[in-house]
């Protein structure tokens, strides 16, 4: 079967959705079929508004995958600009009528990929079916959309919805009018979890249209010791890890309030923190007095031997956010049995069964995150069996060749229509 996914990134960008269609891609390839994947050229999250220093694609076969990378433009004004340019998008949205062209227009800069058209035409004729990924960063599905239709190919949606905790801001950022028709025009529109699918169903799309494909797993790399690390870093255990983008989306400022707020109550415990810093936990941080800082930890963006040897040494993963489908870094913790926190927001609460493999709190209730935080740290005997049940559901439940047998089904299911 030839394949053609489209996503706004691709590693090594740094993130879940990216990191989901690459190893989708190589899992299909591997099957034999041919896949290619057109994407852009950023490898860190702010060149999605600082654009790339190269414009021309560029192709490149890895893992078996053809992979196509376009470059970005600068966005005037930078990401304070870009943000204004989205909540404009939404209230326009918002506005009576039909908006789906203006807003069509609009979402080509989100993210403002170059030459994605022109990559697409460039391409073979014949596709079995066009595969969109990532309904935030919408520009790559939308022009993905459109080709499909162009050349009357079957056109399937993976969303990674964030339908946050109901009807805010991070469920308009991904229910304007133009992704909703997009939504309703597809052949088949993939969700990660059952919450996922519902929600998506509560926004008008087709449930004869709808299925659960979940996530998976990528094989663990080989780690060095995490003593080797905390001693690089100067950190002691007991420590709990969060593993993302570091932003108040995703709750990485109430994590480290939680665990602020723990220190001073006189439990030893530090925070560590892998990822991109956002704009806003730099100022955040950027606040706290040596003394503080000494138990909230930044370490950057790590390769992933350096995370796995943080995980399969921490008390507990944190993932308090709000804007997860899904949470892969929930089933590399589980994978080292190690117990995860983490929000009843989003998909999560499709992931992880509260009390049983982890432990749920609201999005943004700092007091709960910290209790959570010291009742795992208090009892052995929980850390345990969380662990071990989150291990066990990841073996039998999510990987990538159940993944990939649930993806193929859908694709023939229209290709017989």
């Amino acid at each position: 079967m030839k394949i053609l996914l489209l996503s706004p990134a691709y590693p090594p960008f740094p993130g879940g959705g990216e990191r989901y269609v690459a190893a989708l891609a190589a899992e299909l390839a591997r099957r034999g079929h041919e896949v290619t994947a057109v994407t852009g050229a950023a490898t860190l999250e702010k060149a999605l508004w600082q654009g790339t220093p190269h414009q021309r694609p560029t192709a490149s076969v890895e893992n078996g995958v053809t992979v196509i990378r376009c470059g970005l433009r600068p966005f005037p004004g930078g990401h304070p600009a870009l943000m204004v340019w989205r909540k404009l998008m939404v209230m326009i949205s918002m506005l009576p009528g039909k908006q789906t062209a203006v807003l069509t227009r609009m979402a080509r800069h989100i993210p403002p990929i170059t030459r994605l058209e022109a990559a697409l035409s460039s391409l073979p004729r014949r596709f079995h079916v066009v595969h969109g990924f990532n309904i935030s960063w919408e520009w790559p599905m939308l022009a993905g959309w459109q080709f499909a239709r162009q050349q009357n190919f079957p056109f399937v949606v993976t969303p990674f919805a964030h339908l946050g905790t109901g009807h805010d801001r991070v469920t308009r950022n991904s229910t304007m009018q133009h992704q909703l028709r997009l939504l309703a025009d597809a052949d088949r529109v993939l969700a990660l979890t059952d919450i996922e699918k519902n929600g998506l169903a509560a926004w008008g799309v087709s449930l004869e249209r709808l299925d659960v494909v979940g996530s998976g797993l990528d094989p663990l790399p080989v780690w060095p010791e995490p003593a080797t690390l905390l001693a690089q870093y100067q950190v002691q255990s007991p420590y709990v890890l969060f593993v993302g983008r570091v932003s108040s989306e995703k709750g990485a400022i109430h994590a480290a309030q939680a665990v602020l707020t723990l220190r001073q109550q006189g439990t030893a415990v530090t925070l560590l923190l892998i990822g991109q810093a956002s704009p806003e936990f730099d100022r955040f941080y950027a606040r706290l007095d040596e003394h503080e800082k000494e138990g909230i930890r930044p370490l950057g963006v790590l390769n992933d031997a350096d995370k796995h040897a943080l995980l399969a040494g921490a008390t507990a993963l944190l993932l308090p956010s709000r804007t997860d489908s899904f949470g892969i870094v929930l089933l590399e913790a589980w994978a080292h049995g190690v117990p995860v926190i983490a929000a009843r927001a989003g998909g999560i609460p499709g992931v992880v069964d509260d009390g049983h493999n982890g432990l749920l709190v609201q999005f943004g209730d700092v007091p709960g995150l910290s209790q959570a935080i010291h009742q795992l740290l208090a009892d052995e005997a929980l850390r345990t069996r969380l662990g071990q049940h989150g291990r066990a559901k990841t073996e039998t439940t999510y990987t990538w060749t159940a993944v990939a047998d649930r993806i193929l089904a859908n694709y023939e299911m229209i290709r017989q229509t």
